[in-house]
């Protein structure tokens, strides 16, 4: 049986197109074998057992297929914490977490009412009440199948405070009103170039694109949205780097006001919120 050394040389060849095939290589190794990359680095001597052998290859081959690690290895770190992930949901990304620091800096520390529409996997709504356990959160989501992997990270992450209803948009969320209701709705343009390109070719389409405009997502919550927030509510959502304008605009015709965008660290815009009049 070959040796972990000489597994990972033959991973890593095999990702030479990739733009770090030794760390892809080693990530893949250590999901199969149940172990950590620093054990790789300690025991390269090791034989690896046939059946691990076997799962490495047909993983190795996804990859050079360009399908993304989160899916192959089914987690995803985010904010420090593990997220499950599958091709039902959306992989989290570093620019979200802009979403989430912008929400914790913009309501009360003291107990608050969130909704997370279009919640994916739940890694909004799990990483809020995650950071305030005294908030109640509620995740919506039209895709069963991404609800069901949400509840699995509330429950990994061992998280009391959220809940997840399946819902179009807020059809289903419950006749009260919240604090905040947030988001990161689909947002690309239909027939975008980026689809094509990087993961999103193996991401659901749904959590993807709404419309051609790419802005529909936002103005079917802006136009309900309303009714449901307390006064001076909270909208605030994730959106694409050249849409600040454009929601803006959005939150400005449905009513909101003390409207404000934040940009992420290359300097681009990527978060708007605004506030229901008080």
């Amino acid at each position: 049986m070959p040796t972990i050394s000489e597994v990972l040389n033959w991973g890593k060849n095999a990702l030479a197109t990739q733009n770090v095939p030794l760390l892809e290589a080693q990530v893949l190794l250590a999901h199969v074998l149940g172990c950590t990359r620093t054990y790789l680095y300690t025991w390269p001597e090791k034989e690896v057992p046939a059946q691990a052998l076997s799962a490495y290859e047909a993983l190795i081959k996804r990859r050079e297929q360009h399908e993304p690690i989160a899916y192959l290895v089914g987690h995803k770190e985010f904010w420090s914490l593990s997220f499950i992930v599958s091709k039902d949901t959306l992989i989290p990304r570093a620019d979200t977490e802009l979403l989430i620091s912008t929400v914790l800096n913009n309501l009360s520390l003291h107990s608050q009412s969130v909704v997370d529409v279009g919640t994916g996997c739940g890694v909004i709504a799990c990483t809020l009440a995650h950071c305030r356990p005294n908030w109640q959160l509620i995740g919506l989501d039209i895709s069963e199948a991404a609800m069901a992997v949400a509840k699995q990270n509330a429950q990994q992450l061992n998280l009391h405070n959220v809940e997840f209803i399946h819902s179009c948009w807020l059809e289903s969320l419950p006749k009260q009103q919240y604090d905040a209701i947030i988001g990161n709705p689909p947002y690309i343009r239909e027939n975008d170039v980026h689809l094509v390109h990087g993961d999103l070719p193996f991401e659901p389409t749904i959590a993807l694109t709404a419309g051609p405009s790419g802005l529909e997502a936002f103005s079917a919550i802006l136009s309900t949205c309303s009714s449901y927030l307390k006064p001076a509510g909270l909208v605030a959502f994730e959106h694409g780097y050249d849409q600040g304008q454009q929601v803006r605009a959005l939150l400005t015709q449905f009513g909101f006001n003390d409207i404000q965008t934040f940009v992420d660290l290359a300097g681009k815009e990527r978060v708007t919120l605004g506030k229901k009049n008080a």
